[in-house]
């Protein structure tokens, strides 16, 4: 593991420069049929992208309230993206569709 560690190629993936991230973002996007690919380290993080990127401050997320971004992720939702999130009683977890048009709040 020690000659592989010490022989692999790497570099600051901020600037690209990464051969093993570069790849697999290239690799992911091409098997979803995208133009690039974003490696994320963790899923906290993933979730907290995906959220920002649909939803403005002010908004609401809605949730099962046993819900891993509510119950795991430290606040995330209203720090890094300034929404709120409104608590569903789901069936272990489980919400239905009904359940989140009823509870979307319209200004």
């Amino acid at each position: 593991m020690k000659e592989a560690m010490m022989n692999a190629q790497v570099g600051d993936d901020v600037f690209g420069e990464d051969f093993s991230i570069n790849q697999l973002e290239s690799t992911a996007a091409g098997m979803f049929g995208m133009e690039a690919g974003l490696f994320c380290p963790s899923g906290t993080m993933t979730n907290q992208i995906a959220i920002k990127c649909h939803t403005q401050p002010g908004d609401e997320v809605i949730c099962d309230e046993t819900s891993h971004v509510y119950q795991y992720e430290g606040g995330g939702i209203a720090f890094n993206s300034g929404a709120s999130v409104k608590l569903l009683h789901g069936d272990r977890g489980r919400i239905s569709s009904e359940q989140v048009l009823h509870s979307i709040s319209l200004p």
